[in-house]
């Protein structure tokens, strides 16, 4: 069995006009940039400057913030645009509508159990009173759940 070695990719560093331009585009000065990267602001001075390398992560998080898209195939279509979050159909998700979203779920699924108890009623009582499942229904013993038993 031969090994094979892993090819990286070659390193392409961000230029210093790329990063200011992306600070442009996203109506930022060096001070915001600053505290949104949580650097100084002689950092970004430093960056656009070409003085030191800029950070891939931080270039990467200053696109995020300008509203290009968001990293990885999950993500493709969603965008951060100022403190909304946005979906591939354009709907907006703000921060505050988000810490309730788990109620959304909760109740979605309280219905469906609901739903689901409602339609195996009739069934229950069909085959309480000795009668046979209708053609097309399932007998009880399909509807229960299974047991566990121990095999010694």
């Amino acid at each position: 069995m031969t090994r094979r070695r892993y090819k990286p990719k070659p390193f392409q560093p961000i230029s210093h006009a790329q990063f200011r331009q992306t600070r442009l585009l996203a109506r930022l000065t060096q001070v915001e940039v600053a505290c949104l990267l949580h650097v100084t602001s002689r950092t970004v001075a430093l960056w656009e400057a070409g003085k030191t390398g800029i950070p891939y992560a931080a270039f990467r998080l200053l696109k995020i913030h300008v509203g290009f898209e968001l990293p990885g195939e999950a993500w493709k279509g969603w965008s951060i645009r100022g403190d909304t979050l946005w979906s591939l159909e354009q709907r907006p998700y703000r921060a505050g509508y988000l810490g309730y979203q788990w109620l959304t779920f909760a109740m979605a699924d309280s219905w469906r159990r609901a739903s689901q108890a409602k339609a195996l009623m009739p069934l229950a009582g069909a085959t309480s009173a000795g009668q046979r499942p209708a053609l097309g229904e399932a007998p009880e013993a399909a509807t229960s759940p299974p047991q566990l038993r121990l095999v010694g």
